[in-house]
């Protein structure tokens, strides 16, 4: 069978494109689509490697190099863990469609299929694959008109100012957050402290850190910006208290729209990447 190196590298821009799109709906991951079409690219340009004369067992080892390449471009950059997921997510189900593929090929005409390196090559001319493309789009399209899936849970960009500084954070919205702070009654957002490290107040950060300060029980002074209060919490880990600050705005960024309240500082990881705060949207509905 005859490969074309332009065939294999349009192909592969498809398939690494849907791989791609799978890894990120199953991390729950926010990346643009044009991050997916370069990480797609990537794959794609990797795959010319498999037509190099190489030994059967660096097969495995270059879908690995392949995964990661497409991976990198894509989703860098994130956490090394993170990253780490990335990467074998995409080498995991590019394994299950090299699967796939040698279990179709059993049915399919010869000469019409096959695995370069890992990689897919279907020997279609331009035109068939652009309306096949377009064909698929409909189906999925149509699959998603008759089949809607709502977010459960949805995420919020929020942007945080305190003394001249400003931190852009995603918040998942949480309606089981129901804290307030005590004295004014606001809603409190607990957002991890590792994100708001260059804006919040140093005695919050160094109460989170375990460290004595002096009158940590009083309440701050107004409009000194340096003091926090202390919000309990209880969850089903245990009870505790939360070092909370009043920043000087809090916007929605998609609507611009202020939101009046406390933000609370933990050093838990809320998520693996994908958000770094938790909201009750409820507790903003009479604002």
């Amino acid at each position: 069978m005859t490969v074309y190196a332009d065939i294999l590298v349009i192909v592969n821009l498809y398939v690494d494109f849907l791989l791609l799109y799978w890894v990120q709906a199953y991390l729950r991951l926010k990346t643009r689509g044009g991050r997916l079409v370069l990480g797609a690219l990537a794959g794609s340009l990797s795959s010319l490697l498999g037509l190099l004369p190489w030994p059967g067992w660096v097969g495995p080892l270059l879908g690995g190099a392949c995964a990661m390449a497409a991976a990198g471009a894509a989703f860098a950059p994130v956490k090394t863990r993170l990253f780490l997921r990335c990467w074998l997510c995409t080498w995991l189900f590019s394994f299950l469609l090299a699967g796939f593929v040698l279990f179709v090929m059993q049915f399919a005409p010869p000469g019409y299929m096959t695995l370069v390196g890992g990689a897919v090559y279907l020997d279609l001319s331009l035109p068939v694959l652009f309306f096949a493309t377009c064909l698929a789009y409909l189906v999925l399209w149509g699959i998603r008109r008759l089949f809607p899936r709502e977010n459960p849970a949805p995420l919020c960009g929020l942007t945080v100012f305190h003394q001249g500084r400003s931190a852009r954070i995603f918040a998942k919205a949480d309606t089981g957050n129901a804290l307030r702070e005590p004295f004014s009654g606001l809603p409190v957002v607990v957002c991890q402290a590792a994100v708001l490290k260059d804006l919040a107040p140093a005695p919050a950060l160094a109460f989170l850190a375990g460290q004595a300060l002096a009158g940590r029980e009083e309440a701050p002074e107004r409009g000194s910006g340096e003091g926090f209060r202390l919000v309990p919490f209880e969850s089903v880990g245990g009870r505790g208290l939360l070092p909370a600050f009043k920043p000087e705005k809090v916007t929605q960024s998609k609507t611009g729209r202020e939101l009046e309240c406390y933000i609370a500082l933990t050093q838990t990881p809320l998520s693996s990447g994908q958000f770094a705060a938790l909201y009750n949207p409820d507790l903003f509905l009479d604002e």
